[in-house]
């Protein structure tokens, strides 16, 4: 019969694909756990892992292995948050991670007055990042544009749709101007997100369609930008929602009027995790409060 512990054994060995590192993290010798591994390896009839005299890596039977063996223990972890949320009485968490919380600032500030039972984990990662803390359930959610995360066996819901504004400083050129375009842009110097952020990739993508790639004058973090906007080191795109919130302020913001200018912004989430109900009002309030601000927008 296998046991949870062989699994268990089985789950740190394929991260490390090294016998005495991962006998030693356990705390046991390296002959409890390869005949932990051989003694799992007879129970299901086939090799898990290919071995030499200095090495072992896991095979293709061993990935495919591995991929249901984190389902039972995803499916344990699930159990255990559902009673929890059964019969705990103390404030819950949801953990949310996004390329940036600047802009969102005043949406999370509205979910934590309307539920301010629940503790929120909020966490910046780059493209990447995200990706990973999905597909290994490490958050709840995660806010991300369209084609920023890789949707296989996810889901996601729709929040809204954010203008392209072009941020450049009073004294600019276009600054008396409502609207401009991209191919207007491919001369200026750009300041910049670093590589791998959520945002330098679609701006990449929006330069791309455009016709041209940029050398940026400077990458940067969000918080340098408006300042260096401002003192005409270069300029920057944005978006509606940095500009509701006057991120780049006392900069001017122009509409960019390329039909393709605009980013779709979804909520994501992986079904496999486990959704406690903070997650879910999040889930809910995102939706109500994105639909809100596009019903006020209707009305100006």
């Amino acid at each position: 019969m296998i046991t949870l512990l062989q699994l268990e054994y089985f789950r740190r060995l394929s991260a490390t694909e090294h016998i005495t590192q991962t006998a030693k993290e356990l705390y046991i010798s390296q002959t409890a756990l390869s005949s932990m591994i051989i003694s799992l390896e007879r129970e299901l009839g086939v090799q898990l892992f290919d071995r030499s005299k200095r090495s072992i890596h896991m095979n293709e039977a061993g990935r495919t292995y591995l991929k249901y063996v984190n389902d039972i223990f995803t499916a344990l972890d699930n159990g255990r948050a559902a009673l929890r949320d059964m019969v705990e009485e103390h404030e819950h968490e949801v953990s949310l991670a996004m390329g940036t919380s600047l802009v969102w600032a005043p949406m999370l500030h509205a979910f934590h007055k309307m539920y301010p039972q629940y503790a929120l984990k909020q966490f910046n990662y780059t493209v990447e990042s995200l990706n990973q803390a999905l597909q290994k359930r490490e958050v709840d959610l995660v806010i991300a544009g369209e084609g920023d995360i890789q949707e296989d066996g996810l889901e996601k819901v729709w929040i809204k749709d954010d203008k392209i504004y072009l941020c450049v400083s009073p004294n600019h050129r276009f600054a008396d101007r409502d609207l401009v375009y991209m191919e207007e842009l491919k001369d200026e110097p750009f300041i910049s997100l670093p590589v791998g952020s959520p945002w330098r990739v679609y701006c990449d993508y929006l330069f791309e369609k455009a016709g041209y790639s940029i050398q940026p004058v400077l990458e940067c973090d969000y918080t340098m930008r408006a300042p260096l906007i401002e003192s005409e080191f270069g300029v920057a795109l944005t978006t509606s929602t940095a500009r509701e919130v006057d991120l780049l302020k006392p900069n001017k913001y122009i509409l960019v009027a390329d039909e393709y200018a605009w980013r779709k912004m979804y909520l994501f989430w992986n079904p496999k995790r486990y959704m406690s109900k903070a997650a879910r009002d999040f889930c809910n309030f995102c939706r109500s409060y994105w639909k809100q601000d596009r019903h006020m927008g209707a009305m100006e």
